[in-house]
């Protein structure tokens, strides 16, 4: 297993589409939120199967909402560098 660690922006990322979903329906909050945890537990299990985006940088997509997990393994750490929506400039996280 890697450590896992999350940029700050990503963080921001993560914290925006929580503030979103409260909004909404705070049961989508939950709901989106056990869905990131299973998505980063799979992330962490097997990072090398996420797809290849650009470089060494990795996306693993959430299953039923639109966001992609942009990743980078490093030898003992995986670093989460941005949660964005699927409708969003996907290229938005090579800024970070």
């Amino acid at each position: 297993m890697f450590k896992l660690s999350f940029r700050p922006s990503a963080s921001n990322d993560v914290q925006e589409i929580v503030n979103y979903y409260d909004k909404l329906e705070i049961r989508l909050t939950d709901v989106f939120l056990k869905e990131l945890e299973d998505t980063l537990k799979h992330i962490n299990s097997m990072p090398e199967s996420c797809q290849k985006k650009l470089g060494d940088i990795r996306v693993s997509y959430l299953k039923r909402f639109k966001f992609g997990i942009y990743f980078k393994i490093y030898k003992k750490t995986i670093v989460v560098i941005a949660v964005l929506h699927t409708s969003r400039d996907p290229q938005i996280w090579q800024s970070r």
